[in-house]
């Protein structure tokens, strides 16, 4: 017998019926693996700025909304973003400039407008 522990939240699925698991290997994107690889550098021994604790808490306090909407790295990098940004380690005007750039030289290197 399963003790009740109070609502669930809309994170958590574990137990619903959710039919057949698929059992596909899929390919990671490369910007897959480079979210991964800095949450594991954000998180290891050495700096400790961002634990993996924080991210699922991160993504956790999404909202339905939100949180349905993005995939699970996307989630993760939304959460980690809003812990970097939540600590102070830097700031949404620091991150939408990089942003900016970053788009900037796509657009110069891939000849889109």
């Amino acid at each position: 017998m399963t003790e009740d522990k109070g609502p669930r939240g809309y994170h958590d699925v574990g137990g619903d019926t959710a039919g057949e698991i698929p059992k596909v290997e899929l390919p990671w994107l490369h910007w897959e693996k480079k979210v991964e690889a800095i949450r594991g550098l954000l998180g290891d021994g050495t700096r400790r700025i961002v634990s993996l604790d924080e991210v699922r808490r991160g993504f956790e306090s999404f909202g339905i909304e939100k949180y349905n909407a993005l995939s699970f790295y996307r989630r993760r990098l939304e959460a980690m973003t809003d812990i970097l940004v939540e600590k102070g380690v830097l700031s949404r005007q620091e991150l939408d400039a990089a942003v900016a750039s970053g788009r900037a030289r796509w657009r110069e290197t891939s000849g889109s407008e």
